[in-house]
């Protein structure tokens, strides 16, 4: 009796050390992915001091990743659980950094011809953006309150939720009536935008879908799913704009065995990971938010393209270039696919720019960029999601933000990120930062930005 109790006991034992073990490796697995790839596009792409990345974003990391620069490679490389764990992210030519695992080879991607923004620091506000805008400036704001919105915005009253803003640009009328920037930060400063890039990645969709090479009712080119009877061969391009394929994703990131981490930081193939997820709806019948199906469209696009040196110039020409933004960049996985759920860097202004071409209906100056009615497409209420989703765009039909007005809609992503559109108000705001909690409430902010208006 006595030896079973032992026995019994031992075995818990194992089992919780084993408990431990794993969530120490799982933890190390993706600290050391994280730390490679935020310090790869952070200081070889977007030029930050890495000391302020490790203040900031990677502070969880400290003690337990280490890294180091090989600069003729363009690549950082780190490890952690003394050297058992590892990663790499290495950075291709101007196209921002990949990240790559054990031997991998990169893939060559070819330098993209991009000329130097013409953006200075403004000697005063407002400043023109939007080359359709009014000549003259709109009525002057009340700059006291702006300055106070923009004086909270930076503040850090609260140490354990801290803001962490690190840019913040608002647009009224077609000129910039407010702007301000982190230490360390400048004008200049590519940011990345998390899921903020979803919204590029619509834009692109529908630069497709005018250039007939994809269409909203058809299905994407998954090759996973040849088999006749694979019931995901249904899922149109509308139903992944629209988070609503039916495809079993888990978005959570405060766990590192979920599938959206599992995919950023673990998955040589963003789409083919996504696509390997079974059905857990009919599709169309479910709103499910999740990066993998936006990562099933970039791949889709690429396919359709069928020509893979088109495919990576394919945001610059036809969207970044024509807007001005030539800062943006949407990094690759592994494969060579943009990460089109999650992984776009540009400037604050180039977010601004971005937003302005929603705010007035796909047009740029006296360009239509985007088809006749695709921002309607993006702005018109996702079934299931009580108003607060479209394609690919978020939505205050619903009333998520109550003090806003009822036409907002937005992109927004990991740790603070937005790009709100204000219609009735003629308004783009956008807010960049690394909060890691609650220390920004885009509600309280976005209502005092529209007050000071």
């Amino acid at each position: 009796m006595a030896s079973m109790v032992l026995l019994g006991l031992s075995g818990t034992v194992a089992a919780t050390l084993y408990i431990q073990v794993r969530a120490r490796l799982v933890l190390a697995q993706a600290g050391s992915a994280y730390v490679a790839k935020t310090l790869c596009s952070g200081v070889l792409m977007a030029e930050m001091d890495d000391a302020q990345l490790w203040a900031a974003e990677l502070s969880r990391a400290r003690g337990l990743v280490n890294a180091r620069f090989i600069p003729d490679r363009g690549e950082v490389v780190t490890d952690a659980l003394w050297g058992l764990v590892s990663a790499r992210a290495t950075r291709q030519s101007n196209l921002g950094c990949s990240l790559y695992h054990q031997d991998m080879p990169p893939v060559s991607l070819p330098e993209q011809p991009r000329p130097v923004s013409s953006d200075q620091p403004s000697p005063s506000m407002p400043w023109r953006l939007d080359p359709a805008s009014p000549d003259a400036p709109p009525g002057a704001p009340d700059v006291q309150e702006l300055q106070e919105v923009l004086d909270e915005a930076f503040r850090e009253p609260d140490p354990q939720n801290p803001r962490r803003t690190r840019a913040v640009v608002v647009v009224h009328n077609g000129w910039v009536v407010a702007e301000r920037y982190a230490p360390g930060v400048s004008p200049a400063t590519p940011l990345i935008g998390w899921s903020v890039t979803k919204a590029l990645t619509h834009a692109l969709v529908g630069i497709a879908v005018k250039e007939e090479l994809l269409q909203l009712d058809k299905p994407v080119q998954v090759p996973e799913w040849t088999l006749p009877e694979d019931p995901r061969r249904a899922i149109t391009l509308d139903q992944l704009l629209r988070m609503s394929s039916g495809l079993a994703f888990t978005e959570v990131y405060g766990d590192f065995e979920t599938d959206v981490v599992k995919m950023l930081l673990h998955s040589e193939d963003a789409a083919a990971y996504a696509a390997g997820k079974p059905l857990e709806a009919e599709p169309g019948r479910l709103w499910h938010y999740s990066s993998g199906d936006s990562n099933l469209i970039s791949r889709g696009l690429r396919l359709a393209l069928s020509d893979d040196a088109a495919y990576w110039r394919f945001p610059y020409e036809h969207l970044f270039q024509p807007l001005g933004m030539h800062s943006a960049v949407v990094e690759t996985d592994p494969s060579g696919t943009f990460v089109g759920s999650s992984l776009a860097y540009a400037t604050a202004r180039d977010w601004a720019r971005f937003g302005l071409l929603y705010l007035h209906d796909g047009v740029w100056g006296d360009r239509r960029l985007l088809p006749h009615g695709w921002v309607k497409q993006a702005i018109t209420p996702t079934p299931g999601s009580e108003g607060n989703y479209g394609a690919h765009w978020w939505l205050n039909q619903g009333g998520r933000f109550p003090d806003l007005p009822r036409d907002t809609f937005y992109a927004r992503g990991f740790s603070g990120q937005l790009m709100m559109i204000v219609p009735s108000r003629n308004v783009v705001i956008v807010r960049l930062g690394q909060t890691p909690g609650k220390g920004f409430n885009p509600n309280t902010f976005a209502r005092r930005v529209l007050k000071a208006l």
